[in-house]
């Protein structure tokens, strides 16, 4: 007989949250991972409310964009990792103009935009699996 963590296994929903200003670029997004991903998404435009909503729910997964108004992705990172609560969150910068020197050195995994699909939703398994 299975428990009920191994029951679910792969069928478990997450929560992810979606940080991204770009509306055209957020709507693709959450959609390709409410379609192709069991997972629950929810979906924010800037790094302030994006902290705010993190102060209440802590999700499974951060998509994060690095150019965010009020407060930018590698601003939120660093808020995000000195907090207690939420310093093992995983996050995942999802970004154009991401500056990669910045990113590897606070050793944050990131995918430059335009990426593959297949390794998108790759990686975010791989990361909810952590």
């Amino acid at each position: 007989m299975l428990d009920n963590q191994q029951e679910r296994g792969q069928t478990e929903r997450k929560l992810i949250l979606l940080v991204e200003d770009d509306a055209a670029h957020a709507s693709i997004l959450y959609q390709i991972l409410r379609e192709e991903t069991p997972h629950h998404v929810y979906y924010t435009s800037d790094g302030e409310t994006a902290w705010r909503f993190l102060q209440q729910i802590k999700p499974h997964l951060l998509l994060l964009d690095y150019l965010l108004p009020r407060m930018n992705g590698l601003e939120l990172y660093d808020k995000i990792r000195a907090s207690k609560k939420l310093h093992d969150l995983p996050v995942l910068m999802v970004s154009a103009a991401l500056p990669t020197r910045e990113a590897e050195q606070r050793g944050i995994p990131f995918m430059k935009k335009p990426f593959e699909l297949d390794d998108f939703l790759a990686t975010i398994e791989r990361m909810l699996e952590l």
